[in-house]
């Protein structure tokens, strides 16, 4: 509770009397050089603009609860010549702007099974970048953790017969698993993405289908793991509407540190003409789970575990937050 006590001193004393001096200097300044003090006063302006500037949007993009839908219209946003109305209803019609054209569900899996890697790299960097706190509002050294534990990474790991056979060859211990899991990526055997920016990443259309995903935190022990042969199916409207009953829409996660703050989706808007709810990706995967269980366990229980059915917008790019439930 320090830097309360810190920060309200600050607030309280320091800062009116740091307000109280500039005036009072620049005042000074004003009557012994006018010209100078004009140039001074018009520069201090520029930089409050500037400073006013950057924490609105701060505030807007990042605060918001609609930060994660902004970030989704940002992805496919409307050209500058292209009228209103058109937009809308080429959107209803699941028209892709960004990449002009319409693509089949079987063309947004791939699109889709990206951007949900993306979403758990997003996910990741609050631990590289030490932004996950604990529940004093505390932010803990969790980059440490990712470094030692080489964890705070997504595993890309094409399948076959012989790489399952390695992998529970090497299922003695935990250590010994993901010396395995480095094995493969040092002959090219599997992919290892920690940022969104990693040229290997940006570079792979997802187009293999037979791979599993693993999801790797800061705890060396537990993963998520996600089989590409079961875990994702993109569905249209119609196809929604059949188990919409079985889900409930979470604006809050509880599931994870990262996606607690509350997100919203616009509710004046009718969310199919910005592009947005013509598909969905139903996921179902195992979650945190450990490596024995992993390598071990019959795969067609494991990934029954969690379920989850995230909003697609026409070029298959997932909503982070809000997504769908399913009601146990």
């Amino acid at each position: 509770m320090l830097w309360l006590f810190v920060a309200i001193i600050t607030l309280t004393f320091v800062l009116p009397l740091l307000s109280v001096w500039i005036v009072v200097k620049v005042t000074a300044l004003a009557k012994a050089h006018p010209k100078p003090a004009k140039y001074a006063l018009i520069t201090m302006f520029i930089i409050l603009m500037v400073a006013g500037g950057l924490k609105i949007r701060d505030i807007y993009y990042e605060k918001s609860p609609y930060y994660f839908w902004n970030e989704l219209m940002r992805k496919n946003p409307k050209p500058f010549n292209v009228s209103q109305e058109e937009f809308e209803a080429k959107n209803r019609g699941g028209y892709c702007w960004r990449d002009k054209k319409y693509y089949s569900k079987e063309e947004l899996w791939h699109k889709a099974m990206k951007s949900l890697t993306g979403r758990m790299i997003y996910e990741n960097k609050f631990y590289w970048d030490n932004k996950v706190a604990n529940v004093d509002g505390e932010f803990l050294p969790t980059e440490d953790e990712c470094v030692r534990e080489r964890g705070c990474r997504v595993f890309k790991i094409p399948m076959n017969p012989d790489k399952e056979k390695f992998l529970k060859d090497n299922i003695e211990n935990e250590n010994d698993f993901w010396k395995g899991i480095d094995v493969l990526i040092k002959h090219n055997e599997a992919e290892s993405f920690i940022f969104s920016s990693d040229k290997n990443y940006v570079d792979d259309d997802f187009k293999l289908k037979n791979y599993i995903l693993i999801h790797k935190l800061n705890n060396p022990t537990y993963l998520s793991v996600y089989d590409s042969n079961n875990c994702c199916t993109v569905l249209n409207k119609s196809e929604w509407s059949l188990i919409r009953k079985n889900y409930i829409l979470k604006y809050i996660g509880i599931d994870t540190i990262v996606f607690r703050q509350e997100s919203k989706i616009p509710i004046d808007i009718n969310i199919n003409s910005w592009g947005v709810g013509n598909f969905y990706l139903s996921v179902t995967y195992s979650k945190s789970i450990s490596v024995p269980e992993f390598v071990a366990k019959d795969k067609s229980e494991t990934f029954k575990d969690s379920r989850r059915v995230y909003l697609l917008n026409n070029c298959g790019d997932v909503l982070y937050r809000p997504n769908y439930w399913w009601r146990r």
